[in-house]
């Protein structure tokens, strides 16, 4: 054999000396052409390739591929000699040929299943002036082949040719007569390239072979097997319980099972798991069929194992993702506000990633305002609070800038992206992941989590951040018209209740208006006090049914109603009666509660009507704390001709009265009694000077049966202070789930 000197690359590597020896030294031609193909991919950098036999008629017939997918290999398996495909061309013009792959008309359609920019380089294994084959090689790249390319092309492909020539003429050898050589040399080459084929695949799927022999009991296992189940080839017993024993204990029974399903079906599938003799613990998933002597009696199993752990895994990682996004969702389809939101982030989200702090800044006329944080001292707190757009070199405006999350796994890489020094983090800070939060209508934020140790964030946690981000974004954007929904309601309750108290001889006034915690619809509870005749005072509060623009309407009419009445003169009973009568011809099926007081400020008289509403309570000078014994009746618009008689008690000088709506009691946690009980221990607690002891609780007892236990007297407290009890008996309601609307009227009569 002579090898043109020009071909040789000067220096000759030795890599590719060995190349060499080993095409010389190929005894099949499969193995030859398998070796070629390889070499040629190594050596311009190819994953792509196949080599082509050319058969007598000039048909070129696939012999090995590597890196193309079923549907190219089934529909160019053979090709005609004048197609426009890049083996065609290098059989047809007898010469290494480079072209772009968008040139070749013959592809057609199929080019687009291809890399942008790519091209063929086809070089044909000739004797003579014949061509035996054609290597192809797809590369992934638009620049031609470098010269020294081409030449270790050329060297493959020349060596690779001689040695195919030897190999056919010594095969034809034992060739049927008559059987045209090359057509012969085709089906030897592809009988023995299945077999590769099948070797290869098992081989780089890392797939072994396994044979049970049922009568004696005996397992043999490949090298393949044996290195899935952590065993050395020559320390492997061939024993059947030696297998069982590396099957993970849970796993045993249901291993058994299939093996025993087997005999009846003809065949075996186990997905187990096994535990490596270094305690490594994988899944293997083992497939065989059974084979039967010719009675039909099984006589052993033949099959295959693969290890799936990094499927199994990630299976298990996908479906933990899809639970986490799900949980997530329904924990954030529930939180309505944008404070909602935060603490759903907090109470859900940190957990879950192992991060210990979170900020949420908003996009708010054109500046980052921070919305809600956890988990950040006092001085990084203070800092979150101060950045904002005009910092554009802060880590929440990178964040907006980047569009996609932004990861620093170390405090180095984060002070390195952001060294001002008001952006230092936090000492126990050491990863971070930093979120936009964008939606289709534009920027909603940023999201910053923290975590205590250097993280490395991988694919799965990219995966989840970016699902939060998309959430987070999501419910922040909705909880944002929310509040701005709800705002505008609570402004309407607002404007219906009274602007201003009037100013008042011989009493003190203080009121609260709380909107409900749920729902963006507004309430019907009111309040109102107003100048009587003889200097008297007039004391109204109520509750019209339900939460929704209809009551809040109702609840205005009512309330106009009762203004108007109350001028006119008429006492409790008649009011309540006329605001039956009034509420009765309006065109709903909403009812109401109400109270009315008459006070006379300078003998401490009241004269109480009630209908449905709670019972008034009256904290006393000396700390006695009781409900007011007053019978009312229906709530109004209940039954037309209904009857409220008037109650008449006494406000010592000292003394204060508290009206208030059924919300300030109610709630899922308890009972209304309950919630009254707690309200009575404020007031007595609060006109003790000190926390709810024992004389609250007798405070509570002496409320519900009537009694007047004492407690310290108490100091004499100004109009903050009236407004300071109105703020501690309203505060607790804050906290409750499903809280309705509150509104709380407390009048003093001065000493």
């Amino acid at each position: 054999m002579t090898v043109e000197p020009e071909l040789v690359p000067s220096p000759v590597d030795p890599s590719w000396a060995d190349v060499v020896i080993g095409l010389l030294s190929r005894t099949s031609a499969s193995g030859l052409l398998t070796l070629a193909k390889e070499a040629a991919l190594a050596a311009v950098g190819s994953r792509a390739g196949a080599v082509y036999i050319r058969q007598d008629d000039g048909r070129l017939r696939l012999a090995t591929t590597t890196g193309y997918g079923e549907y190219i290999v089934e529909r160019y398996g053979s090709v005609d000699p004048e197609a426009d495909l890049p083996v065609a061309e290098a059989a047809r013009e007898c010469r290494l040929v480079w072209r772009p792959t968008r040139e070749y008309s013959g592809l057609g359609a199929d080019a687009a299943r291809f890399p942008s920019p790519s091209a063929y380089a086809s070089v044909p294994l000739m004797i003579e002036d014949r061509c035996l084959a054609v290597l192809s090689l797809q590369l992934d790249r638009g620049e031609p082949l470098s010269q020294s390319e081409e030449r270790t092309l050329s060297l493959i492909a020349a060596v690779a040719a001689q040695r195919l020539e030897y190999l056919l003429s010594r095969e034809s050898k034992v060739l049927t007569a008559g059987v045209p050589r090359l057509d012969q040399a085709v089906r030897l080459v592809e009988s023995r390239t299945r077999a590769a084929r099948l070797e290869l695949a098992m081989a780089s799927a890392d797939i072994g072979a396994f044979d049970w022999d049922f009568a004696s009991g005996r397992l043999v296992w490949d090298e393949r097997t044996c290195r899935l189940f952590g065993v050395e080839p020559d320390a492997f017993d061939e024993r059947i319980d030696t297998f069982y024993a590396h099957i993970h204990p849970e796993d045993r029974a249901a291993v058994h099972a299939a093996a025993r399903t087997s005999m009846r079906t003809g065949f075996y599938s186990a997905l187990y798991r096994i535990v490596r003799p270094d305690g490594a613990v994988r899944w293997i998933d083992a497939k065989a069929s059974v084979v039967r002597d010719p009675e039909g009696k099984p006589q052993g199993m033949v099959g295959v194992a693969q290890d799936r752990t990094e499927e199994r895994e990630h299976e298990e990682r996908r479906h933990a993702r899809r639970e986490f996004v799900l949980t997530l969702t329904a924990a954030f389809g529930t939180a309505l506000s944008t404070q909602d939101v935060v603490d759903t982030m907090t109470g859900t989200v940190l957990p879950a990633l192992d991060a210990n702090a979170l900020a949420i800044h908003l996009v708010r006329a054109g500046d980052v305002v921070l919305a809600g944080a956890a988990g950040y001292p006092d001085d990084v707190l203070r800092r979150l609070r101060e950045s904002s757009m005009g910092q554009p070199d802060s880590p929440m405006s990178a964040a907006l800038r980047a569009g996609t999350p932004l990861f620093f796994e170390t405090r180095e890489d984060f002070r390195a992206a952001f060294p001002d020094e008001s952006f230092r983090p936090a000492p126990r800070h050491h990863a971070w992941a930093l979120l936009p939060l964008t939606t289709a209508d534009g920027t909603v934020g940023s999201c910053i989590l923290s975590y205590a140790e250097p993280r490395v964030f991988t694919a799965d946690d990219q995966i989840v951040t970016t699902a939060i981000a998309g959430i987070l974004a999501q419910s922040l954007a909705r909880a944002r018209l929310y509040d701005q929904r709800r705002q505008a309601m609570t402004e309407l309750q607002r404007v219906m209740l009274p602007r201003g108290l009037p100013r008042l001889p011989g009493v003190e006034v203080a009121v609260r208006y709380r909107p409900g915690s749920e729902g963006l619809d507004v309430g019907g509870d009111w309040y109102d006090v107003v100048r009587l005749p003889g200097g008297k005072v007039g004391l109204m509060i109520g509750d019209v049914q339900g939460h929704s623009a209809q009551a809040a309407a109702v609840m205005g009419q009512l309330r106009t109603a009762l203004l108007a009445y109350a001028d006119d003169g008429h006492g409790p009973a008649d009011l309540m009666a006329c605001g039956n009568r009034m509420l009765c011809g309006l065109d709903t099926d909403l009812f109401a509660t109400c109270c009315i007081v008459e006070l006379d400020p300078a003998t401490g008289t009241l004269r109480m009507a009630r209908a449905g509403h709670p019972y008034p309570l009256l904290l006393e000078a000396d700390g006695t704390v009781r409900e007011l014994d007053c019978p009312g009746g229906l709530p109004l618009a209940c039954q037309l001709d209904d009857e409220y008689p008037v109650v008449t008690d006494h406000l010592a000088p000292g003394a204060t009265l508290l009206l208030y709506t059924d919300g300030l009691v109610e709630s899922r946690e308890h009972s209304y009694d309950e919630g009254v009980a707690e309200l009575v221990r404020a007031l007595s607690s609060w006109q003790d000077g000190g926390p709810a002891g024992g004389g609250a609780a007798r405070g509570v007892r002496a409320a519900r049966n009537g009694g007047s236990p004492r407690g310290a007297p108490a100091a004499a407290r100004g109009r903050s202070g009236l407004d300071a009890l109105a703020d501690r008996i309203t505060a607790p309601s804050a906290g409750r789930t499903a809280q309705d609307d509150i509104a709380v009227l407390l009048v003093r009569r001065r000493d």
